[in-house]
């Protein structure tokens, strides 16, 4: 125990003093990166490219809670690794596996599997349960205020097709769910533009559409395999993760406005990439992309000059990459929110 909060001390040490000159103008990047390869958790600096490996298992997808906590569920061992990135070092280990996704509410999650379960945190206690029979949940998406659920099925070989699921989770309700065409690989949500983007990897094309009613808004097509997207720079700026078909990996970035005659691009750059790209996650200022590679590397790009930032050596390809805020906020109380204060029944004498 010793051993690992003196590891975690010196590496967020590190994380405060060593800061490039490069991003003495600019803005540097904010929050910590976080890895799952191999057998570890890579936690990576994103302005210096400093890194710390915590042994977790064979884990596939991250998910970050309030208060710099990280669950790394181990699908393999039946286990969850409960990681405190604000020391650098594990928190517990969880018997079975826990996949929780938070909207802007600290104190409940929602776990997609089967069924759609509401849960209180840090309690971990039921709320409420939706029989939806969601068997392959791909990528989760807890939107407007914990009002929206958004699902996109997907098994990982992309057999079976895609579908997306959106749900009310106010009362419950099944808005839509309908097969998606081609194999959908990711999704990414923008505010500001009211739209929902879909990287579909089978045709070489985004899409925009309309989240409520899945209409089209904007179709692009893009000189590469699209494995990832994120909305980036206050929500207007599209950015989208290629694979070449020469093994070359690039960033496409479309600046995009709604005009007169709907959505229109306004600029667009292209950034080379060190390798084919696999994951890709947006910084919670959104002004930094990092992907993640296919040469067991992470790759940090700011989006507003599109100038490569650090680089973080991976101990093999990384299988999902989460950008965190460990200064978020926890629960501001220990119960769930909705119910009332405790009280002592002392036979009608209050």
């Amino acid at each position: 125990m010793g051993k690992t909060i003196c590891r975690g001390a010196s590496f967020l040490l590190g994380l405060l003093l060593c800061v490039p000159g490069g991003w003495a103008k600019e803005r540097p990047p904010v929050g910590m990166l976080a890895v799952s390869a191999g057998e570890v958790v890579v936690l990576a600096d994103p302005t210096t490219g400093l890194s710390e490996s915590i042994p977790v298992g064979p884990v596939a997808w991250l998910f970050p809670a309030p208060g710099g906590i990280l669950f790394a569920p181990d699908l393999v061992n039946g286990r969850t690794t409960v990681v405190n990135l604000r020391t650098a070092g594990v928190e517990e280990v969880l018997d079975g596996v826990t996949m929780p996704h938070f909207g802007t509410m600290t104190d409940r999650y929602v776990v997609v599997g089967g069924n759609v379960l509401v849960m209180s945190y840090p309690e971990r206690a039921l709320i409420d349960r939706f029989d939806l029979e969601i068997d392959h949940p791909w990528q989760v998406a807890v939107l407007a205020g914990n009002s929206v659920l958004m699902v996109l099925e997907r098994r990982p070989d992309g057999r079976g097709g895609t579908a997306l699921a959106a749900l009310n989770l106010g009362g419950g309700e099944l808005v839509y769910r309908r097969p998606l065409s081609g194999d959908v690989r990711h999704m990414a949500f923008s505010p500001p533009l009211g739209v929902m983007a879909l990287a579909e990897a089978s045709s070489n094309r985004v899409f925009l559409v309309d989240p409520g009613t899945l209409a089209p808004a904007a179709v692009y097509e893009v000189p590469g395999v699209p494995v990832d997207l994120v909305f980036a720079d206050g929500g207007t700026t599209l950015v989208v993760a290629l694979a070449r078909d020469d093994g070359r990996g690039e960033l496409v970035m479309w600046r995009i406005k709604a005009g007169k005659e709907g959505l229109e691009r306004k600029k667009e750059w292209i950034v080379e990439l060190g390798g084919e790209p696999v994951r890709m996650a947006v910084s919670p200022d959104l002004r930094h992309v990092a992907v993640g590679l296919s040469s067991a590397s992470l790759q940090v790009v700011e989006v507003a000059n599109q100038q490569p930032g650090a680089t973080v050596k991976l101990p093999a390809a990384p299988r999902d990459v989460v950008w965190c805020d460990p200064a978020a906020e926890g629960p501001l109380v220990p119960k769930w929110s909705d119910e009332e204060a405790p009280q002592l029944d002392l036979g009608g004498v209050r």
